[in-house]
């Protein structure tokens, strides 16, 4: 009974990784040009350093859109973006003496954004749709996620994975 948990594990596992394999190399190309970052409206770190915490934006934004296409455009598309502004969900708030620098706090009224362009082509280099976005969400107070031990932007990641659904499906 034991000898085949075993099998049936290394069995699972190998397909798993045949299909993370396949997934990968199926995977639509994704280049982003981020503008002016330092201009956008609300990618303040509060107590951390500036420039490290517009870097962990930028990066987790940035994978954050690189596996919503994964999922969803095929591998000989590619998709131009251009951010022109970020809004994260919160806002960075003063009155903690503890954080004297800051620290970001959630609130229904700072509702996340991300403002940008985008061009999907094809192989050929051919435009299939492009457009100007600015998404949001209102009310990502109210989708019933839990607010504590959330990964970092997940609300931005939600923001991200709602627009591919709605654009590329």
């Amino acid at each position: 009974m034991n000898r085949n948990l075993i099998v049936n594990y290394v069995c699972m596992t190998a397909v798993t990784l045949c299909l993370a394999m396949a997934m990968a190399a199926q995977a639509a190309n994704v280049e982003i040009e981020w503008l002016k970052p330092e201009k956008y409206q609300d990618i303040r770190g509060g107590d951390e350093n500036q420039k490290r915490f517009q870097e962990r934006v930028i990066a987790a934004l940035t994978g954050y859109f690189k596996e919503a296409a994964a999922e969803t455009l095929p591998s000989d598309q590619t998709l131009y973006l251009t951010i022109t502004n970020v809004d994260l969900a919160g806002d960075v708030e003063y009155f903690f003496t503890s954080f004297p620098r800051g620290v970001r706090v959630i609130r229904d009224i700072y509702f996340p954004s991300i403002e940008f362009n985008y061009e999907l082509r094809d192989a050929g280099g051919k435009v299939l749709k492009s457009g100007k976005e600015n998404i949001k969400d209102m009310g990502y107070m109210f989708s019933g996620m839990a607010y504590i031990n959330n990964p970092p932007f997940d609300y931005e990641k939600r923001l991200i994975e709602d627009w591919f659904r709605k654009n590329f499906r």
